[in-house]
């Protein structure tokens, strides 16, 4: 579960966003890290990034895994899950740097500025099962760059390559052309209500209001989520500044957005919004909100931190409702 989208305003500020949809609770929260920053694979050694990230993330057995951020050249990714339909290597390829799958967005925010760029060399990376005791996660990644233009990459056998993503949204399985072809059959779906009709001699009216919206699907499905996600991102009213986006965005992911106790999978344990992250690329800044706590925090990569810093900074996030009495 999650869902992701890329949004842009009426001054070309750019965006990419996400809800962190899981049942294991995985504490994420914002994270720096620095340029030249080591982090360990399981299959290709250590690896030395050359851009400073912003992004969220959790640090498993002294291992930080990003699940979603930007750099400092405005690439940011995020990762979703894509179960059933992903093809992994069971063996590391020969000539090719082979990653698991939750180091492919450290590595590629480390070392790309765009995704031209990643274009180029994604074929030369090959995405593996570890055998190293590491969870084999089984995801796909949407993509955006300064230029505002949206891409995916999913392991589906063969060299890895980037997809066009013309809608800007993705969820989970089924795969993105999927996706883009279920919209056909929602093409009666639009904000407007629909006009009174006859019948013979009966002229029926809408109940109330919301008539265009009728059979805008409602679970919480992968499929479901992606048809809502691309509507809102399609009719809210444009914003033009950057408040205005993250307050769109929170708007468009609240359609998503999975309660605790509504969605149990097989496991028993409830699937739910752990949080939003919202990554303002233009500005370079990081917003999120949590389950228990909606206000908006907003984490800024400054120059001084690309330039200057040379440790990670981790940013505790107050997780109860902040409340604030007015009277």
């Amino acid at each position: 579960m999650c869902t992701s989208l890329t949004y842009q305003t009426e001054a070309n500020d750019l965006f990419l966003a996400r809800t962190m949809d899981f049942s294991q609770v995985l504490d994420g929260r914002p994270v720096f890290l620095p340029r030249q920053f080591n982090f360990q694979t399981n299959f290709s050694g250590k690896q030395t990034t050359q851009y400073a990230i912003m992004g969220a993330g959790a640090s498993y057995e002294d291992e930080i895994v990003i699940a979603d951020g930007f750099n400092e050249h405005g690439l940011a990714i995020a990762e979703l899950y894509f179960a059933n339909e992903i093809v992994l290597e069971k063996l590391p390829l020969a000539g090719k740097l082979n990653l698991a799958p939750h180091e492919l967005i450290t590595y590629l925010l480390g070392n790309f500025a765009t995704l031209s760029e990643i274009a180029e060399k994604i074929a030369d990376i090959a995405l593996v099962i570890p055998d190293n005791g590491a969870p084999t996660l089984p995801l796909h990644y949407i993509l955006t760059d300064k230029t505002g233009q949206a891409a995916v990459i999913e392991a589906r056998g063969g060299d890895l390559t980037l997809i066009d993503n013309p809608v800007g949204v993705m969820t989970n399985t089924p795969n993105l052309d999927w996706h883009i072809k279920n919209l056909n059959n929602y093409l009666h779906i639009q904000p407007q209500a629909f006009p009174d009709k006859q019948f013979n001699h009966v002229t029926a009216s809408q109940f109330s209001q919301g008539t265009g919206t009728q059979g805008l699907p409602g679970s919480y499905t992968p499929p479901d989520r992606f048809v809502r996600a691309a509507f809102g991102r399609q009719y809210l009213p444009a914003a033009t500044t950057i408040n205005q986006a993250v307050t769109n965005i929170l708007h468009i992911l609240g359609m998503v957005s999975v309660p605790k106790g509504l969605n149990i999978p097989s496991t028993g344990v409830s699937d739910y919004t752990q949080y939003t992250g919202i990554m303002s690329t233009t500005e370079k800044a990081y917003y999120m909100t949590t389950y228990d706590n909606p206000t908006v925090y907003r984490m800024a990569m400054t120059d001084d931190m690309i330039h200057n810093r040379h440790e990670v900074k981790w940013f505790d996030l107050p997780f109860d409702p902040q409340v604030v009495d007015l009277y």
